[in-house]
């Protein structure tokens, strides 16, 4: 939940205050260079603001893809209890992905509510989530023949796999965009500290 006011607040509190910090050192340096420090920090502000708002956004959806694993692996204790006598002891391809892209889809909505994400990041999530887990899954019972899948198949499946084996693509991928953009900014202060020093 503060993970995008947090970022938020450092991008803008470090970039700004660095920009500020250099647009002061060149103000006694005439009326153009005044204009165009002060146009720097206004700019530098604005991709604080931006970079900031994608970086909290990304650090949002790594808890959501973290809450929807801890989700999984409480599930998977529920799963050889599924099977009922009214139903049979396994159930079409089809069905299976129907059922575990609804209940893969219920984890990422409830998650993304209690962290608040805009709505793109969530259908993000959720479509990446269908393809490296309910996709793999269904894809490694098609392989081994099975035309009917028994309600332990997937716990079984996860197991054997590594339960965050596939959710290490995901959380791996928004990392490394955090990572990415939050270098920038810090490259950024660099930059506004370094023309502060050598314009003094």
């Amino acid at each position: 939940m503060w993970s995008l006011p947090l970022h938020l607040f450092v991008a803008i509190t470090l970039v700004g205050g660095a920009a500020i910090y250099y647009s002061a050192s060149v103000s006694g340096h005439g009326t153009w260079a005044m204009i165009g420090g002060w146009s720097l920090t206004a700019l530098s502000l604005v991709i604080a603001l931006i970079g900031g708002t994608v970086a909290g956004t990304l650090s949002a959806a790594q808890q959501v893809v973290a809450q929807v694993e801890l989700t999984l692996r409480e599930w998977l204790h529920t799963l050889p209890n599924m099977g009922t006598a009214a139903k049979p002891a396994g159930r079409t391809i089809s069905t299976i992905r129907q059922e575990y892209e609804s209940v893969l889809d219920q984890c990422v909505t409830q998650t993304s509510r209690r962290l608040r994400l805009p709505g793109w990041i969530e259908k993000l999530i959720r479509s990446v989530l269908r393809g490296v887990v309910v996709d793999r899954f269904i894809a490694s019972c098609r392989e081994r023949g099975l035309a009917l899948v028994p309600p332990q198949e997937f716990r079984n499946w996860l197991l054997a796999e590594g339960v965050s084996l596939g959710f290490m693509l995901v959380h791996d991928q928004l990392s490394w965009w955090r990572y990415l953009i939050l270098g920038l900014l810090a490259l950024l202060v660099v930059i506004a500290l370094t023309l502060a020093l050598f314009t003094t």
